[in-house]
Order: C-alpha cells, then structure tokens, then sequence
C-alpha cells in the first residue's frame, strides 16, 4: 500500500471518530439541558401550585369544590391546571421522566396530593363527562405507579441474587 493510502485511510477514520464524538457530545448536552429544563420547570411547579395546595386542607378543598363559582375553587383549579400542564410535558416527554420521578415520587403519586386535588378534578369532569380534563395528570400518576412497581421488582431480584 502506498503511503497516501494509508494516511487517507488514518485522516478518515480520525474524521469519522472526530464527528462521532461531536454527535455524542451534541445528544448528551441535549439530555443534561432537558434534565435542568425539568428540575426548573418541577421548581416553578412547586413553587406556584405544590405549595399554595399544601396550605389547604383536603377537607377544605372538597367543600370548595362543590361550589364552583366560589374564588377559592377558582384558585384552587388553578394550581390543578399547572399540574396537568407539568404532566403534559412529562407525558410527551418534553421533560426528562427519569428525573421527574426522582424529584416527584411519593409526592405527584402520593396520596397527599392525591387527596386535595382529586375534588375539583372530579367536579370539573363532572361538568363534562365526556372529557377527561385532567387526562395528562392521570396518565402520569399511572406512568409513575408502573415505574415504582418495575423498580420494586428488579431490587428484589438484585436483593434475591445478593443472597
């Protein structure tokens, strides 16, 4: 082989490992940018409907939910409505899932959650019993519950192969 050859056949597989490496590095900084999207997008969550909700007591807020023209009602759908827009970002994967159930579980799938705002969503649906208003919130409580479970399955099967 002449000596052209062969550094041609070095410079393209420089170049060839080079635009490998600039792919790698673009896809990973787009993973970390939308794991940071997440974590702000859950601070803001938290901050504008997690906190204000936890202000309320459940039996506060299915009293309110029976009146849906009373302020509080509107307020408190309110915050619901900031839910179901996080959790339509979780559902079309817009945010990272994997961080979303590190920052939420126990809490977004929490039956303390669960509590004060499933009034008002039952009452808005009632409205409609056709539409789900609040599809995107179930959708992701469904997501995180079949995550806990596969989580819970595979650290007992790495529990029964430590024995």
């Amino acid at each position: 082989m002449s000596t052209s050859i062969v550094l041609s056949i070095i410079s393209s597989a420089i170049a060839l490992f080079a635009l490998s490496f600039s792919i790698f590095t673009y896809l990973m900084s787009i993973k970390r940018d939308q794991r940071r999207e997440t974590i702000d997008a859950f601070n803001r969550l938290q901050e504008q409907a997690f906190d204000p909700l936890n202000l309320y007591m459940p039996k506060e807020i299915a009293e309110y939910a029976k009146h849906p023209t009373d302020k509080q009602y509107k307020i408190i759908s309110g915050y619901v409505a900031r839910i179901e827009h996080f959790c339509v970002g979780v559902i079309d994967k817009t945010y990272d899932r994997k961080t979303v159930y590190e920052l939420a579980h126990g809490y977004l799938d929490g039956n303390a959650l669960w509590r004060r705002i499933s009034p008002i969503m039952e009452a808005k649906n009632n409205d409609c019993n056709k539409e789900d208003f609040y599809e995107n919130i179930h959708k992701t409580m469904i997501w995180m519950e079949k995550t806990t479970k596969r989580k819970h399955r595979s650290s007992k099967k790495a529990y029964k192969k430590g024995v």
